[in-house]
């Protein structure tokens, strides 16, 4: 790429040049390629926006995660926005085996058909060590998923964790109420996850672990 272009915006609106990489680029990559805004936030929240039949492959979410994971340009991010895409454990997977992601801050996941077995693979992520915004709503999690986010070893940044629209349930609040790991949380979204009982209402408001919580929202 040439220096002497000022942005990432001019980079994304010099025609079909694309800084000079437009000719290396497939058609997907480049429609990556324009949703890395600033070089610092991937942010691709429509699986339908690589889709010109209005149908999506039944591969989508893992051939993503294919194309980021070795994606040149990505090495410059800090936040990672992916959503409605049919990540799958799978796609998951291959993100966290990237040879050039970097660590971010803030990771937004939600609506990719996660389910418990894409929270394992996350919290055994030394890439989501620094990850401070938390966002996994709308994936299938149980209480199973709950718990592994809850020991994991390398989520103990996180300060902000959505996780509306889950199926968490009671068991899964009593879990993250007694994480030693996810002390640092100052807000905490578990609305829509089936969380019924008082005990576990109680033990989250007034869990000795989770002590610079400051809002909680159960409904």
């Amino acid at each position: 790429m040439q220096d002497k272009l000022k942005n990432w915006e001019e980079l994304c609106n010099d025609g079909e040049n694309y800084g000079n990489e437009g000719e290396n680029l497939s058609p997907k990559e480049k429609i990556l390629f324009e949703n890395i805004k600033d070089k610092k936030v991937l942010k691709i929240q429509d699986a339908y926006l690589f889709s010109k039949s209005g149908k999506i492959d039944e591969n989508h979410g893992r051939d993503l995660a294919e194309m980021i994971a070795h994606f040149p340009f990505v090495k410059t991010i800090s936040s990672i926005i992916i959503t409605h895409n049919q990540l799958g454990p799978e796609g998951l997977q291959i993100l966290v085996d990237s040879p050039i992601l970097p660590k971010v801050n803030y990771l937004h996941l939600g609506s990719n058909d996660l389910g418990d077995e894409g929270m394992a693979i996350l919290a055994q992520a030394d890439l989501f060590s620094e990850v401070v915004t938390l966002n996994l709503e709308c994936n299938g999690i149980t209480a199973e998923g709950a718990k592994a986010l809850a020991q994991s070893p390398f989520l103990t940044k996180v300060e902000h964790m959505n996780l509306v629209d889950n199926r968490v349930g009671d068991e899964g609040a009593l879990a993250i109420a007694d994480s030693e790991n996810l002390s640092n949380l100052n807000y905490l979204h578990l609305g829509g996850n089936r969380i019924k009982s008082e005990e576990a209402k109680s033990a989250l408001k007034n869990s000795p672990k989770l002590t610079k919580l400051e809002k909680l929202k159960i409904f």
